[in-house]
């Protein structure tokens, strides 16, 4: 009869730690990206704006770096870390509003790109009120809407769930175990 002892070391049986973290980060990653492109595709434009693409932008730079048996998974788009954590956003140095478009023809253009010559719009802003506009010389439409400040409610749903990120970290570590 013969008996064979076999002995294993623990390290053989597991992928090093780095590589559980790499693959853990890519689950979440890809993860993200869908939350991300869904998103985008599930919003209907706002005020007959066209879409942007903004999350499916955002989806776009998802990065992913590891270290150890740590993995950082980055969502690089200006802007994603306000929409998720919310705060106020003021304006620039030298200007005394936020433009927010209203019209499609001036969808993600700053008033100067759609004016440069400041000759198609007109700076509307009764004393004492928060709010101003900049309208047509021609017919007085609406084409933005200034304020001094915007406060930006915090939304937690611009990215998966604790649940669901988890849930695709496990289903990446598994998959190479």
């Amino acid at each position: 009869m013969l008996k064979l002892r076999i002995l294993t070391r623990p390290e053989d049986l597991v992928p090093p730690a780095e590589e559980l973290a790499k693959a853990g980060g890519r689950g979440i990653s890809n993860a993200v990206k869908r939350h991300l492109v869904a998103r985008d595709e599930a919003r209907p434009p706002k005020d007959a704006m066209p879409k942007s693409g903004y999350y499916g932008k955002a989806a776009s730079g998802v990065t992913t770096d590891a270290h150890g048996n740590i993995a950082v998974v980055t969502v690089p788009k200006e802007g994603m870390a306000l929409h998720y954590y919310g705060g106020v956003v003021y304006p620039t140095a030298g200007h005394k509003a936020l433009a927010i478009p209203k019209v499609a023809a001036t969808a993600g253009k700053r008033p100067a790109d759609y004016d440069p010559d400041r000759s198609k719009l007109a700076l509307v802003w009764p004393k004492g009120s928060k709010t101003g506009t900049l309208r047509s010389r021609d017919n007085g439409e609406v084409f933005y809407i200034l304020v001094r400040k915007a406060k930006i409610e915090a939304d937690k749903t611009v990215m998966p769930t604790d649940g669901e990120l988890e849930n695709a970290a496990i289903a990446a570590m598994e998959a190479i175990l």
